[in-house]
């Protein structure tokens, strides 16, 4: 059966072509959905005059399994629609600023890579440096937003060291790639979350052919447990909704140094390689820089 999370949003949709039961008990919900999270399906009945069947079919039509997990979905919707809502009263454009806004954006960055720049960090990032250095083939994943970005970049600075990187955003290729990789090989995880299931599959389908996997994402995630090497960069969690989440900064800043970490380990051929590189598109630039 679908599940529907966004349940308040259904309702208002469905409540202006319903009739009979249907329509007073989504009319109830709407009335004051809060309280509907804490009844028990008899009281909420006898509140309206419905029986309870009615209420479980209700629940059913809108792709639910009955009323306990409706009302989970809309305690979910709920915290959702007030976040939203808060948001959006605390920030009205006309009421700011211009300063004001760029102030928050440009020092919400700032948080970001400070979280990123202790000596813990660039430990860690020393040992994903040396991994992906000795690594005979590096895939680089992420799915979603920013960190499938960032992994097509992974892409983008690795094979500039003469190193063999491919860079995949989607799930089936992920999997599917995975599954070719052997022992001396490397996976790179970049995920704002650590969550998505496709990801932490491709990592136990890589794990279980030898293959090594270095995580960018949350330490405390179901992808960091599978991981050899986790570089920790926290999803800032007090970015106003309308505001771009500033980890996509830190993501890009432990990269850089990943890939500076790994030239400097390599040497005279990554030095070659890049000389290469900008060889062979130095008439049609001035100037190429390797990141470009």
């Amino acid at each position: 059966m679908t599940t529907l999370h966004d349940i308040l949003t259904t309702i208002r949709d469905r409540v202006p072509h319903e009739d009979g039961v249907n329509l007073k008990i989504g009319e109830e919900i709407l009335r004051d959905p809060a309280s509907v999270v804490d009844v028990s399906i008899k009281s909420f009945a006898n509140r309206i005059g419905v029986s309870e069947p009615s209420v479980i079919r209700y629940c059913r039509s809108i792709g639910c399994d009955g009323f306990k997990a409706f009302k989970k979905h809309l305690a979910q919707s709920l915290v959702l629609e007030q976040k939203f809502n808060r948001a959006s009263a605390s920030e009205d454009v006309n009421d700011q600023l211009s300063d004001e806004r760029f102030d928050r954006v440009s020092s919400s960055v700032a948080t970001a890579l400070r979280s990123v720049t202790g000596a813990g960090h660039f430990e860690r990032i020393d040992a994903a440096a040396k991994t992906l250095m000795a690594a005979q083939t590096i895939a680089v994943f992420g799915l979603g937003g920013s960190s499938a970005v960032l992994a097509m970049e992974g892409q983008n600075r690795f094979f500039r060291l003469g190193l063999r990187a491919v860079a995949h955003v989607d799930s089936y290729m992920q999997r599917m790639t995975a599954a070719t990789l052997k022992k001396g090989d490397v996976v790179l995880f970049v995920s704002s979350t650590g969550q998505p299931e496709p990801l932490a599959d491709s990592a136990r389908i890589a794990r279980t052919y030898g293959a090594a996997c270095i995580v960018m994402a949350p330490e405390k995630s179901p992808l960091a447990a599978l991981a050899d090497v986790v570089i920790p960069i926290e999803l800032a969690m007090d970015v106003p909704y309308h505001q771009p989440n500033p980890v996509r900064f830190a993501q890009l800043f432990v990269l850089d140094c990943i890939a500076d970490r790994v030239a400097l380990m390599i040497g005279k051929p990554a030095i070659e390689t890049l000389r290469r590189v900008s060889s062979a598109v130095s008439p049609r630039q001035h100037y190429l820089p390797t990141g470009d």
